[in-house]
């Protein structure tokens, strides 16, 4: 043990030391720091993906690639800041999260422990990571029963689940993810100047605003939140926010198969209206379709509508119309070209609904579908 440790303190020293005199030597481009990843890797050959939150960086580049020689690659480029990125190995292997930092650093990729946080070796991972993770190792275990719990059921239903099983399992599957959003404002508050924390709440904004990300983000260091990426997060939060519950649904650019626009009137015509962000591609969205026809036949002539709002490219229209003919989906379909009023709003996963009720307001966000039945058969009697 002492000698994994007086190992890993050399390294430290090591990358420390090239990470403190090598930065100024190899300077700034558009006010932008250079970095450099040495890399080891249990593979012979491949390309690495180091992929980025895109939106969040000058350039908008959403990855660089390095080609593996001899069980080790180099990848580098220039962040304004540090970056939290994913690792990819083709599509044989990919990380969690971790920060990147200007610099050189090193990481070493264990491809069999696909999906976590690999070895890397710069100041954040060596000096916070470690306290990040014990913070948060209590929540981490009650995740990791809840997915070998969800496994289990799946192996005794197969896939879908009974409606009510399905029902509690995103109940506590909501309660796992309230409970990590209050523990990160916890964990912000105790360190506001956290990068790792910092660039969670951005990873969190891209399954869709809520509420409590603002205090989260207000108790960031001035640093982190005037810096290029907190600037940018704070135009998401603001626009995000327009979609919370007890807001009104705000005005959205889209037309349907006979290019009618969207217009918000069409909620005065019913009393609740789910509104379906889906696109052609996402098997997910496809996959709640039957369901929602069962509940469509079911409460429509009670004052139940849906408008589904689809997010497809320009050049996957035929897809989208032929889901609709194949699928056979009667309520209303509108179409966002290349998902640009979507994601205006940080609308980023997909499936994402509201449920709207007659005066346009938002009653529910991301309601599952048996949460949805059982809102129905209690409102619309």
């Amino acid at each position: 043990m002492k000698k994994c440790c007086i190992l890993f303190l050399m390294s430290f020293l090591i990358v420390s030391n090239s990470f403190g005199t090598n930065h100024k030597q190899l300077g700034k481009k558009d006010n932008q720091f250079y970095f450099k990843i040495n890399g080891t890797i249990n593979a012979d050959t491949g390309t690495v993906h180091l992929i980025f939150y895109s939106d969040y960086r000058p350039n908008k580049a959403r990855e660089l690639v390095a080609q593996v020689e001899h069980n080790k690659f180099s990848i580098s480029g220039y962040i304004p800041e540090p970056q939290a990125v994913f690792i990819a190995l083709d599509d044989r292997y990919r990380s969690d999260e971790f920060i990147i930092e200007k610099g050189i650093q090193t990481i070493s990729i264990n491809t069999d422990s696909a999906r976590k946080v690999p070895m890397v070796l710069n100041n954040t991972m060596i000096n916070e990571y470690p306290r990040y993770f014990t913070f948060f190792k209590q929540l981490d275990m009650k995740r990791s029963l809840y997915f070998q719990k969800l496994d289990s059921l799946y192996k005794i239903y197969n896939y879908p689940l009974p409606a009510a099983i399905n029902l509690n399992i995103k109940k506590e599957d909501d309660n796992l993810y309230a409970e990590s959003n209050q523990l990160l404002l916890l964990y912000t508050e105790k360190n506001p100047s956290s990068i790792i924390a910092f660039w969670q709440l951005i990873r969190k904004m891209g399954w869709g605003y809520e509420p409590l990300f603002d205090s989260i983000y207000n108790s960031f260091s001035s640093e982190l939140k005037n810096g290029y990426a907190g600037r940018i997060l704070n135009k998401k939060l603001e626009s995000g926010k327009q979609l919370s519950v007890g807001k009104q649904f705000p005005p959205f650019q889209c037309v349907n198969r006979g290019n009618e626009k969207f217009s918000s009137t069409i909620f005065l015509k019913s009393k609740f209206t789910l509104v379906d962000f889906w696109y052609s591609g996402c098997a997910p969205c496809r996959g709640q379709f039957d369901r929602l026809k069962d509940l469509y036949k079911q409460f429509s002539n009670k004052g139940f509508e849906i408008v589904g709002i689809s997010v497809d490219r320009d050049t996957d229209k035929k897809k989208w119309e032929d889901i609709i003919i194949n699928d056979k989906l009667i309520w209303q379909q509108y179409w966002d070209m290349n998902g640009k009023n979507t994601k205006s709003l940080s609308i980023n996963a997909f499936p994402t609904n509201f449920l709207i009720d007659s005066t346009g307001k938002i009653v529910a966000k991301n309601i599952s579908l048996e949460a949805l039945d059982e809102f129905l058969n209690k409102s619309l009697k």
